[in-house]
């Protein structure tokens, strides 16, 4: 699609985002509902975050996603945030109006969807999480809102995890321990098991005992489809959600705070799939 002067410009702020999947999501939102819309990606600095904002504010510009690693920086240039962001303390959609950036959240509920086509009770669950990074304060409130068991988060820093767990207002049971090989060894008997550390892009293997009983697997990682811990859950008989099946959740909830539209068109998910290769 290519961009005009009657198109409203939307894009995603990130780094290391040129192989992103969500121009091919948004564009086809667009297309689909018959709006003038251009969406496209800028690879920025966190130093440089509040004047590529400013720049937008002066262009014909309505929204923003922000992925790795602004999520919480960009924070501080906006005018507002919905109680969400507020609460994540985290911001993945900004909305351009009344000459005014507000900052929303769509990570929880773009998280949450496809676990809840899966699992209708949670309260009985065991979930262990992997890494406590910006993408993992969106997944521990949505399973926080549906009262978990237990919550056992893995983190190569200890300190960021115990940090993480110590914002957290709940009254689930939430632990924390380092992310190493002889805790992975440890586990045992896993209901729901989330990865959100980026493994496959930083060649880190995980080796997961052959009789860990893990019931579902979500990986948040997206690219590739198949990654070495889907591969690795599915040799252990578990259940899958994949990265992309968040991608396009959060994508459409950013798409109805941005148009007003919640997109219903799953032609999207056949073109996501081919760019992974599936």
């Amino acid at each position: 699609m290519a961009n005009n002067s009657n198109q409203i410009l939307y894009c995603l702020l990130g780094n290391e985002i040129k192989n992103s999947l969500s121009p091919i999501i948004h564009n086809s939102f667009f297309q689909s509902n018959n709006l003038e819309g251009f969406y496209t990606t800028f690879n920025v600095n966190s130093p440089d975050l509040k004047t590529i904002l400013d720049t937008l504010c002066k262009l014909n510009f309505r929204g923003a996603n922000v992925t790795i690693p602004h999520k919480i920086d960009i924070i501080q240039y906006l005018d507002s945030l919905d109680s969400l962001a507020n609460s994540v303390n985290a911001v993945n959609t900004i909305l351009y109006d009344n000459e005014k950036l507000i900052g929303y959240n769509t990570d929880v509920e773009g998280f949450m969807i496809p676990l809840h086509k899966k699992i209708q009770r949670f309260d009985d669950k065991k979930v262990v999480v992997l890494g406590s990074g910006g993408a993992s304060h969106a997944v521990l409130h949505g399973l926080i809102n549906v009262n978990c068991k237990e919550i056992i988060i893995l983190n190569r820093t200890l300190d960021t995890a115990q940090q993480l767990v110590s914002q957290l207002d709940s009254d689930v049971s939430i632990s924390c321990d380092k992310l190493n090989q002889q805790n992975v060894n440890s586990l045992s008997n896993i209901d729901i098991l989330v990865n959100t550390i980026p493994l496959h892009k930083t060649n880190t293997i995980l080796n997961f005992n052959s009789n860990l009983s893990v019931k579902l697997a979500y990986d948040l990682e997206y690219s590739p489809k198949e990654t070495n811990f889907t591969k690795r859950m599915k040799s252990l008989n578990a259940d899958l959600i994949y990265g992309y099946e968040m991608l396009l959740a959060q994508a459409k909830l950013s798409f109805k705070i941005w148009t007003g539209i919640l997109p219903t068109d799953d032609s999207i998910n056949g073109k996501v799939l081919s760019v992974l290769g599936d």
